[in-house]
């Protein structure tokens, strides 16, 4: 489902066009193996059934699929070889809440790179969800070759957008007890982070007597003090970004939305979030990566 083109042009940097010239883009190596890392390299092998001597054509040939319907920067550049989610402190916690029957949604899911890392680690597909503003899911099955044992539901939806025009999404309002959303909220000021955060806080449950607390995890790129993030000088207008800590938009949101939340976060060099600092020169410096855990109290 398309979103209006006037929500999509607020809800989708400008930098992130269909099949962008590569030669022209700041963030498109040629080679991405330094991602494949023994953990993905593991995962082909004994999940998708893809040996390593073939696993490097195999990678670069679905990123330049991916490369054609969204020029991302994490698509250019490889980091979605190397999945956040399993070096979350609440990661081994995700995963036996999902065992024991939770239900979880990943917003800006591109591939579902940790939908399947969750799914090989053990845990049931079934009550998975994957949110995105524009569809890559049979690039995904391309990807992991799992189409047919892979359950979980894709719905191509904008967040920012009214909910009447996804009914699937719309169905899942108050009903999520696990939400995982990376390198998708900082794309906005700080006035559509709120309403992206408002949004995703809808999607939470609401506590149960059990003590069961919906939780809302990932990381966003940070600014160590408070400015506009601009690629100007590469001439790729990232749309005016404007960060501010974590706990304030949490506390905003709270107030907006009757509810109570938990913020637990920590900065992260780009070199402990396993990524190439090279990589990032299209950036203004001392930019670094925010991994938070956030749990709805009330």
């Amino acid at each position: 489902m398309d979103a209006p083109s006037a929500v999509r042009k607020y809800s989708e940097p400008e930098y992130a066009k269909p099949d962008q010239q590569k030669t022209n883009s700041p963030y498109w190596r040629a080679k991405i193996d330094k991602y494949l890392i023994p953990e993905t390299q593991r995962l082909l092998d004994e999940y998708s059934n893809i040996p390593l001597e073939k696993q490097s054509y195999h990678v670069h040939k679905i990123r330049d699929q991916a490369w054609a319907i969204r020029s991302y920067p994490c698509t250019g550049l490889g980091m979605w070889l190397d999945p956040f989610l399993p070096h979350s402190p609440s990661y081994q916690t995700i995963l036996q809440r999902l065992r024991d029957g939770a239900r979880l949604i990943e917003i800006g899911c591109f591939l579902g790179n940790d939908l399947c890392r969750l799914a090989f680690d053990g845990a049931p597909t079934d009550n998975m969800y994957g949110v995105d503003i524009v569809n890559h899911w049979d690039v995904s099955f391309a990807m992991y070759r799992d189409r047919g044992r892979f359950k979980a539901q894709f719905i191509q939806a904008n967040l920012l957008s009214n909910l009447d025009e996804s009914p699937a999404l719309k169905e899942l309002q108050g009903t999520v007890d696990i939400i995982y959303v990376s390198a998708v909220l900082h794309q906005w000021d700080w006035k559509g982070q709120v309403e992206a955060a408002k949004r995703v806080a809808a999607f939470t449950r609401a506590p149960s007597r059990e003590g069961c607390k919906a939780m809302i995890v990932g990381y966003q790129v940070e600014m160590l003090r408070q400015r506009k993030w601009s690629m100007k000088r590469h001439r790729y207008p990232c749309g005016g970004i404007l960060q501010r800590p974590l706990q304030s938009s949490g506390e905003q949101v709270g107030a907006e939305t009757g509810t109570t939340w938990k913020t637990e976060s920590r900065l992260r060099s780009y070199e402990e979030m396993g990524w190439d600092p090279a990589d990032f020169a299209w950036l203004e410096p001392g930019d670094m990566a925010l991994d938070f855990v956030v749990t709805r109290i009330r």
